[in-house]
């Protein structure tokens, strides 16, 4: 009835092709666009650069940009696990 660490295994978590992440990037990337957003911005073009470190090199991010002038911060997680989708969400914030 003792906790048995000893015989516990880490699982292996599927990782993400770079098809799949060049797949979901374009579709983040489409949504933006339909929404205005462009790589004019400061912020959206830094978010982009952190699109293509993920795309490339597989490296996750996660993390929140300030959109100057249009009261926005844009909260994204960008994750390599097949078993957890990458989200991007708009938040209205009256201070930026």
């Amino acid at each position: 009835m003792g906790n048995n660490k000893k015989n516990h295994k880490p699982k292996d978590k599927p990782m993400k092709t770079k098809e799949e992440r060049v797949v979901e990037v374009i579709k983040i990337k489409k949504k933006l666009q339909e929404l205005g957003l462009s790589g004019e911005f400061e912020g959206v073009a830094l978010f982009y650069t952190h699109c293509v470190k993920y795309v490339n090199d597989n490296i996750p991010w996660s993390g929140k940009i300030k959109l100057l002038g249009l009261k926005r911060i844009l909260e994204a997680i960008l994750t390599t696990r097949k078993t957890t989708s990458c989200f991007v969400a708009l938040k209205y914030d009256e201070t930026v």
